[in-house]
């Protein structure tokens, strides 16, 4: 691949993908109200304090990188497989083949918008905990946080996109999708904490990337954390599925309906 060739277009598709998202604002709206839900109902339940690796902190502390693990897996993972098939469906995608456009460009646009739109969801959600339920901002584990957030994004958009290949039409997308990641969801410290799980189902759980980013992300706000990278394994599997993800997309993505 040619980088001064290829360069200036993934810089535009960048552009075009931030544009054609905000001309989306019903999108974008739902994508920040969800987690605006789950705050709510903490406020709901109370905040009292509850035990974590180290000692007690509050509720919100305890679920706030949880209600941010399913955010961004909604934004990334959901959202952007429901979009593309919708655009395949309906001969979008097909207008993208007939440009010079490659499909490695095409990807790298999504995955890396996605990424920054994730990024400032995660950063929205952490400001309105700290000022709403006295939250502290992950500060000292700045870097986990950042690393988490970024290979957590890109790692849950490939995967959305290489999905796709898997839905037969828009009809589909929804219940497909859901079925895909929402029992993974409840084994995977995103609903419910685990902590008391057994021994296999917490060891099913950790070979997919949902419980890896979510326990990255409670290590990120775990104020008793030294803000090193504790368990370099998570980051492993999630840059697994990430080249799985891309892998997986690159051979199988389709522009055309699929019959």
């Amino acid at each position: 691949m040619n980088l001064k060739r290829h360069i200036p277009l993934f810089l535009k598709q960048i552009v075009y993908e931030s544009k054609s998202y905000r001309r989306n604002p019903a999108a974008a709206f739902f994508t920040l109200v969800f987690p605006l839900l789950f705050l709510f109902m903490l406020r709901i339940f109370g905040n009292d304090f509850v035990e974590i690796d180290g000692g007690s902190v509050s509720r919100a502390t305890k679920y706030i990188p949880m209600i941010t693990a399913f955010s961004v897996i909604g934004s990334s993972y959901t959202g952007i497989a429901m979009t593309l098939t919708i655009n395949r469906d309906i001969g979008v995608l097909k207008r993208y083949k007939g440009t010079p456009l490659p499909l490695m460009i095409f990807l790298l646009g999504k995955i890396t918008h996605n990424t920054i739109v994730s990024f400032v969801l995660a950063v929205i959600i952490a400001l309105i905990a700290f000022f709403a339920f006295d939250v502290a901002l992950p500060r000292n584990s700045i870097a986990t946080f950042f690393l988490t957030m970024i290979l957590g994004a890109a790692t849950f958009t490939s995967l959305g996109i290489a999905f796709t290949s898997l839905i037969p039409n828009s009809d589909a997308a929804a219940p497909m999708v859901n079925a895909s990641i929402i029992p993974l969801m409840f084994i995977s410290d995103v609903f419910i904490p685990m902590d008391s799980a057994p021994i296999w189902l917490n060891s099913i759980a950790q070979m997919f990337p949902v419980r890896p980013f979510s326990l990255s992300l409670q290590e990120a706000y775990n104020p008793f954390s030294s803000g090193s990278l504790n368990n370099p394994e998570n980051y492993l599997i999630l840059l697994a599925w990430l080249a799985i993800g891309l892998i997986t997309s690159l051979k199988f993505f389709s522009w055309e309906p699929r019959r």
